[in-house]
């Protein structure tokens, strides 16, 4: 059923150019983010135990103040991966509120405080980052996965984004941090604990204006040969480089 939608939504909405991968921005109101839904729960009911109950409770709150990029394969007419951009509102940005609790107990204004955010209306919050399994690992290059944080710099570099908030699996945390550079820090200096089952998250802060500076000067660093084996990842994350503009849709 989720391919015949992609399938429909690539009729309606053909994309430009050539590329294997075209990219969607897809707000709440639309059928077609329930694509992103379900890719959601198919990588994270698996690693996650997050059922489709689960995954209504969790997110319910903040369902009309999300949007969706959605990565789709060209070639096969199928889903790749989707990353869930939460804005504020009045229920707040949920990586914040959940943080409030155990065993962290941070309100969203020691965040803010910590952090130097002004306001919220300045800060998105990675809701999920979740890539179908065909599209995982290095045998791909991690290249759904770094295309989908590219343009969510890139979107927010265009909206006047300037802090971004996430709970990320240590995986993901060690992979941004420490082989892309991307300048996330835990949130008010915490270490890592359970969430939601999951041992070992960091509570996440991205200071979204020093992505690029960061990732350029780690660049400069590099060796000759590692720098231009790494380049096209770390050009991805930080320029949008060889990437699809995203449909918009409405």
């Amino acid at each position: 059923m989720m391919n015949r939608l992609v399938r429909r939504l690539m009729r309606e909405y053909p994309p430009a150019g050539a590329g294997r991968f075209a990219v969607y921005s897809i707000p709440d109101s639309s059928p077609y983010s329930d694509i992103a839904r379900t890719i959601e729960r198919r990588v994270f009911e698996p690693f996650f135990g997050s059922t489709s109950t689960v995954m209504v409770e969790e997110y319910r709150r903040y369902e009309a103040h999300s949007m969706f990029l959605v990565a789709v394969d060209r070639e096969l007419d199928q889903p790749a991966g989707t990353l869930r951009v939460i804005k504020n509102s009045e229920n707040g940005l949920k990586s914040l509120n959940d943080i409030q609790g155990e065993p962290l107990h941070l309100s969203a204004r020691r965040v803010m405080e910590y952090h130097g955010i002004d306001t919220l209306d300045k800060c998105w919050d990675v809701g999920t980052l979740a890539v179908l399994k065909p599209y995982r690992g290095p045998q791909n290059e991690h290249f759904v996965g770094t295309m989908l944080y590219g343009l969510f710099h890139a979107a927010a570099c265009r909206a006047g984004i300037e802090h971004a908030v996430a709970i990320l699996d240590g995986h993901a945390f060690r992979q941004l941090t420490e082989k892309l550079a991307v300048p996330f820090e835990t949130i008010a200096g915490t270490g890592p604990f359970e969430y939601l089952g999951v041992k070992g998250t960091r509570a996440s802060y991205l200071p979204v204006t020093k992505v690029v500076p960061s990732v350029e000067g780690y660049m400069k660093t590099l060796d000759p040969q590692t720098r231009i084996t790494l380049r096209p990842f770390l050009a991805r994350v930080i320029y949008a480089e060889g990437l699809p503009d995203p449909v918009q849709i409405r």
